[in-house]
């Protein structure tokens, strides 16, 4: 269920110059280097492997980790150098967690100190889900150190399109709300058993693929802190976010950066929202994938990866 990662692991025990630069030599797809990169109140915990162009990974959620991307998307450090890194506060990065710091800037600054951590004056981004969402928001705030943009499956870009989204959800969750309620209702979830909350997940984004039986590839295992921190995240930037108003596309319109939309024909997000981003990006890429879901690179990875590696180096 949980693949094991076949790669030597190197602990960096410093975010200076210095080690990242050692990693960014060192690194390849076989090689797995580990960092913290200062950020504010906290420290990002940040995967790099690879070589070439560099790549920033932003995880979903909010309040999941870098860790169901994985292994999945290692194959992309065959032609780029990747940064995974875990958003503040969840997993193995720190944090103060409160409505001062679980916002937008806050998070799109994180990316950006990653960015100038590893001394790149420009990067390529991808974004899965709501990863895609802060994708798009490093892209406006910082259009200049993007050099391609990725959204696979991303949250939509306005809270009109968020709403198909919670719709579908909801109708697609429904024959399973009274386990999920009770789930999430027990202690052991309260207080992150990660078994709960691996099945808790499992349940919920088995109806986010086209076969349900792959989302048994993710790895949803989660150590109890993790659990507990995400949960408030998620609580936290549903009040700060999702609540709210918010409308992206006139800001989309003004990008000018080669952009990759590339989404899933039966995903619980709505494909609709995705070709609405698309049509608001100029010059954008849009790729529908059909009979798949929310996690192509599980789904669908030899087309996925194609896809990716065809707009990576193009």
């Amino acid at each position: 269920m949980i693949k094991k990662l076949l790669y030597c692991l190197v602990i960096l025990c410093s975010t200076s110059g210095h080690y990242i630069q050692a990693a960014l030599q060192k690194s390849d797809v076989t090689l797995i280097n580990e960092t913290w990169v200062p950020s504010g109140n906290g420290k990002l915990f940040c995967k790099t492997m690879g070589k070439g162009k560099p790549l920033i990974i932003i995880h979903g959620g909010p309040g999941l980790t870098q860790d169901y991307l994985l292994p999945g998307l290692n194959k992309l450090a065959e032609t780029n150098f990747v940064i995974f890194y875990d958003q503040r506060g969840c997993g193995r990065s720190t944090g103060e967690i409160n409505d001062e710091t679980m916002n937008i800037p806050s998070l799109v600054d994180d990316i950006d100190h990653i960015r100038k951590a590893f001394r790149f004056d420009k990067v390529s981004i991808l974004g899965h889900s709501w990863g895609g969402f802060l994708a798009m928001h490093y892209a406006i705030a910082h259009p200049k150190a993007v050099d391609k943009l990725i959204l696979s499956n991303s949250m939509p870009a306005s809270s009109e399109d968020l709403s198909l989204f919670v719709n579908e959800v909801t109708r697609l969750t429904s024959p399973y709300q009274e386990e999920l309620s009770k789930i999430k209702n027990s202690k052991q979830f309260q207080d992150g058993d990660p078994e709960t909350i691996e099945r808790y997940y499992r349940i919920i984004f088995r109806t986010y693929c086209f076969i349900p039986k792959k989302a048994d590839l993710l790895n949803l295992r989660m150590p109890p802190i993790a659990s507990v921190n995400g949960a408030k995240i998620y609580e936290l930037i549903r009040e700060n976010t999702f609540k709210k108003t918010f409308n992206l596309h006139a800001s989309l319109k003004a990008l000018n950066i080669p952009t990759l939309v590339i989404h899933g024909d039966v995903d619980a997000i709505p494909p609709l929202t995705a070709q609405h981003t698309h049509e608001s990006i100029p010059g954008s890429k849009y790729i529908l994938m059909k009979n798949c879901g929310h996690f192509p690179y599980i789904e669908e990875p030899d087309m996925y990866f194609n896809h990716l590696k065809n707009f990576l180096t193009n």
